[in-house]
Parts: structure tokens; C-alpha cells; sequence
């Protein structure tokens, strides 16, 4: 214990600062203040604390044990410090690179042009609870080469070869001299710890600014769970910001590798945006009681529909079906449209791909286009859309199509009656016309004797 205490001030070899790290978190230490500083003071990560980091010397163990403690200790920030640091960090290119480095996040911005992987050692490793350290170049509007040591970076990069994505990071400086070797070009010009490097790439989604890499945590073929928490709520912002994203091409004519899971078309289009019409069954208002998702969605409630969308026939459960229910969950829906377990609107959803949604049937009892009900105790899977406000098809009431009838009917009795009127004023003057030609031919006297 003397060893950690000693270790936990001063730095030391790397390993004993990696078990400097897994001791204080098993003693769950204070969670800190509500400020940076204090968070920062109080898990000993402050810049007097990790001034190794700022030595000239090149990279060794005593930095990566530093870097190591600051990037578990950011990792594991509340989420409501880590929503307000982002909200106040400074973009790096407002720093002259002689104030880079202090007690406050910045925000990095630019191109990610590598990927590296760094290994560590077995102990390490076993440590850290990862094999690897992921650190990203990302170069700036400005030129500003930026190393970023993350937590997580998305998956889809290759690791050790040039790359080209839009990328963000917001982290805290921790040297302008360099950090680990990442075979990048040049040597950076700033060293950045942070929990994650998001990408945006130039796709409908990535443009309203959902973060790809966090559908690296969804778990397909399962209900929402953990994993999964951060990507929805994020599309689900994104959905809601700028104007209303234009359908795709029209409604998909194969929705098969949607819902089959030998498919796994999720794998590869997850984000996709996907247009389906049918029958929506189901529309349940979900309230978010969290008031930090509040505040990312911008609205305290949204909609859920369970939509059936007309399929070959096919066989599910041993049950025979040409209908299969695709679940959509909306920010809004059209004013007027009914809601509740029981409904049969007509609706076209225009959204994003989530995940392959497994959901038990114990509790749930859908009727389908067919009439049928789905019987309890079974289990499915199915796509899970994200959007924004679906359109409603309604069917034309039956009131409104007798008045329609109605006015039809009169406008019909009422030219038949004019085209009669007509004709008995035509026959009515045409006859008057031959009686007046007849006394024409009349002889003026007839005499009788």
C-alpha cells in the first residue's frame, strides 16, 4: 500500500502507476467537484500531477503510466461534467500553442489521417482491461497536427494506414512535445487525452451530426440495451436538427434483409436511410424522464410504432403470414393521427437503420393486416428505424364519402332536371311554332251553304 501511495504522487514505473489507477478506482475514491479543476484535483491528474508528460524527454513508461491514469479518470467522468466540458471547451486553433496546455478541455476538429494501435505490455494490458492504445492524428483547419490518445475510436478506421474522415475529439492537453510513435509523418504539435474520437461521415446521417462510432456499442438481435443507450438517443437528436430529411427514393420493394437475421444486413447499413409504408398497429408515447436526454433531444417524449409492411408470403413461428411489423421510433407524430395498442392508420416512415430489434411477444398482442393476433410467449426480430415526424395516410372517412356521394347524386338530379326543362321548352316552342305555320294555311272564310 506504501508502494500506491508513493506511486499515485510521484508517477513512477509504469506498471506501478497502471495499479495506482486500478487501486484508486477499487477504492472508489471521491467523485470529485462540480468543476474541472476540482475533478481534476481531486483524482490527482491536475497539470502539476502529470508534469512528466511535459518533460523534453522522449516517450517511456513514467508517460505512458500518466496518460494511462488522466485517460481512465476522463473515461470515467460523470456524464454530466463530461456534457458540460464539452459545452466549454475552446478549439485548439483559438490557443497559441504556448497556452495549449492547462486545466481545460479543447476541442480538436479537422481530418483524421491515421489510426494507430499501439501494444502494450501484458501487464499492462491486464491493467488497462485493453490490449492496445488507439491514437489518432487529426490535423486541423488550421494545420495544427493534434495526437489524440482515445478510449474508443471507431472501429470501421484501419489501424496503421493513411485514412481520410471528418473527426472531432474534445480531450485534455496534456504536452506539446511528442506522444507514443504512431508512424504518422512529422512529429504533432499537441498531445490530447479523450474518452472517444467521433466521426462524421458524409452520408444524410453523418451530416445532421450523429457520431458513427457509436454504433460500434449496439448489439443487434437483442431490446435496447446499455450498448446501445448513446447511439439512439444521438439519432434521435440528429433526426430533430435542420429541416426534415428528404424521403429516400420511395418505400423499400424488398424488406426481407431487413427483418431476416441470416441476413445481417445491419452489419453493413446501419445508418442507412430507409423509407417503409404500411399499417402501423401500435403507437405508444415513451416520455424521457432523464433531464440530460431531455435537453439533447429537445423534447420530453416520443412515439413508438410497431408499422406491418406488406411481404411475400413467408413463415414465422409456423404461422403464415404476407404482413411483418417493423418497429419505428419517431420524435413526433401528425397532428390528428390516433394513437394507442389498437389503431389501423396507413403511414409512410422515412428514417435511419438502428439495429436488428429482438423483443419478447409475453406482454405485447398485435393484430396484424390480416386480423390475426401474434400469440403471446413468442419471441422476434425485426428493424429498429429511427425519424423524425412519419406521414399519415388516412383512408377517407365514410362520412365525408356519403356528403361526397351526396353532392354527386344532386349535381346529377339537378342536370337531368335542367336537360328536361330543355326539352319540354324546345317541345313547347316547336309546337307553338307548327300551330302558328297551320293557321297560316287556313283559308281566311269558310263559306257553308
Amino acid at each position: 500500500m506504501n508502494t500506491v501511495r508513493h506511486i499515485a504522487r510521484g508517477g513512477g514505473l509504469a506498471c506501478g502507476g497502471l495499479v495506482a489507477v486500478a487501486a484508486l478506482l477499487a477504492l472508489g475514491a471521491p467523485a470529485g467537484g462540480s468543476s474541472l479543476d476540482d475533478y481534476l484535483s481531486t483524482w490527482q491528474i491536475d497539470r502539476g500531477a502529470r508534469s512528466v508528460l511535459e518533460e523534453p524527454s522522449p516517450w517511456n513508461d513514467a508517460k505512458l503510466a500518466a496518460t494511462m491514469r488522466v485517460l481512465a479518470r476522463i473515461v470515467r467522468a460523470p456524464a454530466g461534467l463530461a456534457d458540460q466540458w464539452a459545452e466549454d471547451a475552446v478549439p485548439v486553433d483559438e490557443l497559441a500553442p504556448a497556452a495549449r496546455v492547462q486545466d481545460r478541455m479543447v476541442r480538436v476538429a479537422g481530418r483524421a489521417i491515421l489510426a494507430t494501435a499501439v501494444p502494450l505490455a501484458a501487464d499492462q494490458a491486464e491493467l488497462a482491461g485493453k490490449k492496445q492504445l488507439d491514437v489518432v492524428r487529426i490535423v486541423t483547419a488550421a494545420g495544427t497536427a493534434v495526437d489524440v490518445v482515445a478510449d474508443h475510436v471507431p472501429r470501421a478506421w484501419p489501424r496503421g494506414v493513411a485514412i481520410d474522415e471528418p473527426a472531432t475529439a474534445v480531450g485534455l492537453p496534456l504536452a506539446t512535445a511528442g506522444g507514443p510513435e504512431t508512424g504518422a509523418d512529422g512529429v504533432a504539435g499537441l498531445l490530447v487525452a479523450a474518452a472517444r474520437v467521433a466521426w462524421f461521415p458524409p452520408t444524410p446521417l453523418g451530416g445532421r451530426g450523429m457520431d458513427y462510432g457509436l454504433f460500434d456499442s449496439v448489439e443487434d438481435g437483442q431490446k435496447l440495451v446499455a450498448g446501445d443507450t448513446e447511439a439512439f438517443y444521438a439519432m434521435l437528436a440528429a433526426v430533430g436538427r435542420g429541416a426534415a430529411a428528404p424521403p429516400a427514393a420511395g418505400p423499400v420493394d424488398d424488406v426481407i434483409p431487413l427483418i431476416d437475421p441470416a441476413r445481417d444486413w445491419f452489419a453493413e447499413h446501419r445508418g442507412d436511410q430507409v423509407t417503409i409504408e404500411g399499417v402501423a398497429r401500435r403507437a405508444t408515447r415513451i416520455a424521457v424522464d432523464d433531464p440530460r436526454r431531455r435537453r439533447e433531444l429537445g423534447i420530453d417524449h416520443y412515439w413508438e410504432l410497431f408499422v406491418f409492411v406488406p411481404t411475400p408470403l413467408i413463415k414465422v413461428n409456423e404461422r403464415l403470414q404476407q404482413d411483418y411489423p417493423v418497429v419505428c421510433c419517431v420524435r413526433s407524430l401528425p397532428a390528428g393521427m390516433p394513437t394507442g395498442q389498437r389503431i389501423g392508420e396507413r403511414v409512410r416512415v422515412s428514417g435511419y437503420a438502428l439495429k436488428r430489434y429482438g423483443y419478447p411477444l409475453q406482454d405485447l398482442r398485435i393484430t396484424s393486416s390480416q386480423g390475426d393476433e401474434v400469440q403471446q410467449g413468442q419471441r422476434r426480430e425485426t428493424a429498429l428505424l429511427i425519424g423524425g415526424q412519419p406521414e399519415w395516410l388516412p383512408a377517407p372517412s365514410p362520412t365525408k364519402e356519403v356528403d361526397t356521394l351526396g353532392w354527386v347524386f344532386l349535381g346529377l338530379a339537378g342536370l337531368v332536371g335542367l336537360m328536361l326543362a330543355l326539352a319540354a321548352w324546345s317541345f313547347s316552342r316547336d309546337s307553338r311554332r307548327h300551330t302558328r305555320r297551320t293557321r297560316g294555311e287556313l283559308p281566311d272564310r269558310i263559306d257553308l251553304r
